[in-house]
C-alpha cells in the first residue's frame, strides 16, 4: 500500500509539473476539462434503487461546531464541513486535480494565472445561484485584515493580497471576473501549490456572510452552526455532544446524492466496532489498529481498508517560554521519551517515529540519513539538560535550584494518544521530570494553546495535505494568537526556505529546498514529533461506492449508497 501511494504522489508531482508549466511561448495556454476518460468512468444513469438511507459515520469527538471552512481549526469540525462545502477544483484517489464547481480551468504560459469557468446553474444550499462574486468574496474574506482564521498565509501568494490586507485596495488586484461564470486568478510569483490553495479552496457564500464586519464572523455562532454551503449534504440539525445530522441536497451539481443523510455521530472508541457489527454505526476511520479487533470485524463481514497516514502525532512545546528556548532541551525530551516504544506497544507497529513534521509518504522527506533520529536514550537526555544548565541529582531534575515540573494538556477521543500521555510521564519521570497530566476537551485544548498561548506542553495531532508546503503551519506570522504555528518557532532560515519552496513548480528543484527545510526544523526541533500511524478505514459491507485514500474519505460521497 505505502508503494502504491508513493507511485501516486510521484504521478501528482508530475501533474503539477506539467498542468502548471502550460506550453511553451508560442502555443495556447493549457485549458482541463474533466477528462474523457475520467467521463467514461462515471457510473450509468442511477437506478431507483440506490436511493434512500442515512449513512453514520463515527467521529471520536463531538465537533465544537464552527461550521465555516475558512475559520475552523480543528479535524472534528473538517469531518462535518467537507460534505456541505465545495471548491472549484477537487483532487480525485490519483491525486490529479479536476473540475469541480467549476466546468474547466485554464494556466496561463507563464504558469502565474488560473482561469476558472463556473458550471451553469450552481446554487447554494438555499437555492441563491453561485457566481465568481461568491469566489472573490471567498478570498477576499479571508484576506480582509479583520480576519480571525489562520488560513491568510495560503493565499497570500495572490497579487493584491497584501495590499488588500493593509487597507489599501477595495479589491484583490489578482483577481479579476469577467463574468458570473468566469474568474482569474493571478500570483505574484510561480506558486506551487496553487491548484490545492487557489482551485481547492472552498468557496462561501457573499449573500449570507458580506453584510458582517469580517472581525465578527466568528462570534456569529447560529450561522456557523447552520452553514450554507454548495456540497452534496445540507445542515439539517447539530445537536453538541451527540450528532451532526446532514439531508441530501437535490440541486447538487453532479446529481442528487444516492443517500438520502450523513449522520457524523459521536462515538466511543471502546465500544465503536460493537456497534458497526451490529449496525448502529456504517463507516469510521481506525487510528489504533490492533490485530485481533480487525480479525473480528473481518470476520463479522465488516470491510476493512488500510491507508498509510498523512499526518503525525506529536508534543507540543510552547517555544515562548524561557525554559524551553534552548533547543537542547527539546532534543532532550525527544530522547526521552521511548517514541519507538509507543509504536511497538500501542500501535503494534503499525506506525513509524516521526523527526520532522511532514507524511512519511511525502517526496519532501529527506533521507533518514540526512536528519537526527533522536533514538530513546535517558542518559543521553539527561546529558543534553545538564549541557543546558540544568542539574540532576538523586533522581530529580533541577532547573535554578528548583525541581523541574511540567503540565501535559491533551485532548479525549484518540485511544493511542490518550495512552501516550502517562507513557511520555513516565518517561519524562525517569530523567527526573514531573509531568502533570490534564486532559480537556478539543475545543478548550485549542482555546488554551492556539487561541492564548497559555500551556508548557500539549500532545496533538496534523494532518498534512498533498502539497509540503507548510508556510500557514511553520512561518512566523503564524505565531500570532489564532495562528498555526502555535508553538512559536521564530527562524530566519525556516522562514526563507518555507518562501522558497513555493516560487517552483518542478518537484526537483522543489525537493532540495524542502530538504533543507525539513533538516533545519530537525535541527531546533520546535516540538516534538512522536509517530505517524497505518491507519484503517471499516464499515458495513452494504454500504458501497466509496472511494477512500489517505488524503480524504469523502471523494465521491454522492455516490456512496447502501446495497439491498
Amino acid at each position: 500500500m505505502l508503494k502504491k501511494i508513493i507511485v501516486l504522489m510521484l504521478a501528482l508531482a508530475m501533474v503539477l509539473s506539467l498542468g502548471l508549466v502550460g506550453c511553451q511561448r508560442d502555443e495556447e495556454p493549457v485549458v482541463v476539462d474533466e477528462p474523457e476518460d475520467k467521463q467514461e468512468d462515471k457510473p450509468a444513469e442511477p437506478v431507483a434503487d440506490k436511493y434512500g438511507g442515512v449513512v453514520r459515520v463515527a467521529t471520536w469527538s463531538s465537533p465544537p461546531g464552527v461550521f465555516h471552512p475558512h475559520l475552523y481549526t480543528d479535524h472534528y469540525d473538517a469531518l462535518a464541513l467537507s460534505p456541505m462545502f465545495d471548491a472549484m477544483l477537487k483532487m480525485t484517489p490519483d491525486l490529479e486535480f479536476i473540475p469541480s464547481m467549476a466546468e474547466k480551468f485554464e494556466v496561463s504560459e507563464d504558469s502565474k494565472t488560473l482561469t476558472f469557468w463556473l458550471k451553469e446553474g450552481l446554487t447554494w444550499h438555499d437555492g441563491e445561484p453561485v457566481t465568481t462574486a461568491d469566489v472573490q468574496y471567498t478570498f477576499e474574506m479571508i484576506a480582509d485584515p479583520g480576519y480571525t482564521g489562520p488560513r491568510y498565509a495560503d493565499i497570500m501568494a495572490i497579487e493584491g493580497v497584501v495590499e488588500f490586507n493593509a487597507g489599501e485596495a477595495d479589491h484583490i488586484s489578482g483577481i479579476k471576473i469577467y463574468d458570473d461564470l468566469k474568474i482569474s486568478i493571478t500570483t505574484k510569483e510561480i506558486y506551487a501549490p496553487a491548484l490545492a490553495d487557489i482551485g481547492g479552496r472552498a468557496i462561501i457564500p457573499k449573500h449570507i456572510w458580506s453584510g458582517i464586519p469580517v472581525a465578527e464572523h466568528a462570534e456569529q455562532t447560529e450561522m456557523l452552526r447552520n452553514p450554507i454551503g454548495s456540497g452534496p449534504f445540507k445542515m439539517k440539525e447539530f445537536v453538541p455532544d451527540q450528532f451532526v445530522h446532514l439531508e441530501a441536497f437535490e440541486d447538487f451539481h453532479e446529481g442528487r446524492p444516492y443517500l438520502d443523510g450523513f449522520i457524523l455521530q459521536v462515538a466511543n472508541q471502546d465500544t465503536s466496532q460493537a456497534q458497526l457489527i451490529a449496525g448502529e454505526l456504517d463507516f469510521m476511520e481506525i487510528s489504533n489498529i490492533v490485530q485481533d479487533e480487525i480479525d473480528l470485524l473481518e470476520s463479522e463481514g465488516i470491510v476493512v481498508e488500510k491507508v498509510v497516514s498523512r499526518g503525525f502525532q506529536y508534543m507540543g512545546v510552547n517555544t515562548r517560554l524561557e525554559v524551553f528556548e534552548n533547543p537542547l532541551v527539546r532534543h532532550a525530551f525527544a530522547h526521552a521519551i521511548n517514541r519507538q516504544g509507543i509504536v511497538d506497544s500501542l500501535l503494534e507497529g503499525n506506525g513509524v517515529v516521526a523527526n520532522v513534521p511532514l507524511a512519511p509518504i511525502s517526496w519532501a522527506m529527506p533521507d533518514a540519513s540526512q536528519i537526527n533520529q533522536f533514538p530513546y536514550d535517558p542518559e543521553k537526555a539527561i546529558a543534553l539538560l545538564e549541557e543546558a544548565g540544568w542539574e540532576y541529582k538523586d533522581g530529580t531534575m533541577y532547573r535554578d535550584g528548583e525541581p523541574v515540573t511540567f503540565t501535559l494538556l491533551y485532548p479525549p477521543g484518540n485511544k493511542v494518544r490518550e495512552k501516550s500521555a502517562p507513557l511520555i510521564q513516565q518517561n519524562l519521570g525517569d530523567i527526573g521530570i514531573a509531568i502533570e497530566l490534564e486532559i480537556m476537551e478539543f475545543g478548550t485544548l485549542v482555546e488554551r494553546t492556539f487561541n492564548t498561548h497559555d500551556f508548557e506542553l500539549f500532545l496533538m495531532g496534523w494532518g498534512l495535505g498533498v502539497d509540503p508546503d507548510s508556510t500557514s503551519i511553520w512561518h512566523s506570522d503564524a505565531a500570532g494568537l489564532g495562528g498555526w504555528n502555535v508553538v512559536g518557532f521564530i527562524n530566519d532560515l525556516n522562514d526563507e526556505l518555507l518562501e522558497k519552496g513555493t516560487q517552483f513548480l518542478a518537484i526537483e528543484d522543489r525537493k532540495p529546498i524542502y530538504h533543507e527545510w525539513a533538516i533545519n526544523w530537525n535541527k531546533y526541533m520546535p516540538s516534538i514529533p512522536l509517530y505517524s500511524t497505518i491507519e484503517a478505514r471499516a464499515y458495513t459491507p452494504r454500504l458501497r461506492g466509496l472511494q477512500v485514500h489517505s488524503f480524504g474519505n469523502y471523494y465521491n460521497l454522492h455516490e456512496w449508497y447502501f446495497a439491498e
